[in-house]
């Protein structure tokens, strides 16, 4: 066997690999438990003052089925089966006139804290909320103490009168600099 049919070889096992992989990986539509083919097709349901808050509820709560969205996001683009039931009883429980508030509480209540996409800002939580606000302003405090150098300008001492020592000092320093820094080509 020779290089080139080598490498024909697996050029047509890629080739069928990817000719048959994305039949099974395709999306069939919305297959989840909370699709309702019956539904009526006019109208959104995220339309009006119920909308509005089912929309708003929908951001704030985080779907647990391990995607790590959110349930508005994750009923239409993971298609799991949590997230639709979880808008529906949302939807049912605003149409029945109960308050934002006590919505949260009934998912709280049923599923933790962690029901939360963000957690509120109380107790240990502050620490999430106010660590990286004192991490900033510590970092931008010690690099200007750096920068500066601890020196004042006032603590600098004028130089007026240089006596001819100390200029021949001085230019025999700058002649060492230029010749250390300058190119050895």
């Amino acid at each position: 066997m020779n290089m080139t049919t080598i490498r024909s070889g697996f050029f047509m096992v890629a080739a069928m690999g990817l000719i048959v992989a994305p039949a099974g990986a395709q999306s069939t539509g919305p297959t989840h438990s909370g699709f309702d083919p019956s539904a009526p097709m006019g109208g959104h349901v995220h339309e009006g003052e119920v909308g509005k808050k089912l929309m708003a509820l929908e951001s704030a709560f985080k779907c647990n089925c391990g995607c790590g969205l959110d349930v508005h996001t994750c009923q239409f683009q993971m298609q799991c089966g949590t997230s639709p039931v979880w808008s529906v009883r949302i939807r049912e429980s605003l149409e029945r006139g109960e308050t934002v508030e006590a919505i949260e509480a009934s998912f709280v209540a049923d599923f933790g804290k962690a029901v939360f996409l963000a957690p509120p800002a109380e107790g240990f939580n502050l620490v999430g909320y106010l660590l990286p606000v004192f991490a900033i302003l510590t970092a931008g405090m010690l690099i200007g103490v750096l920068t500066r150098g601890g020196m004042r300008r006032e603590d600098l001492v004028p130089v007026e009168n240089v006596s001819e020592d100390e200029a021949e000092k001085l230019r025999e320093a700058m002649k060492k600099l230029d010749e250390s820094e300058s190119p050895d080509w």
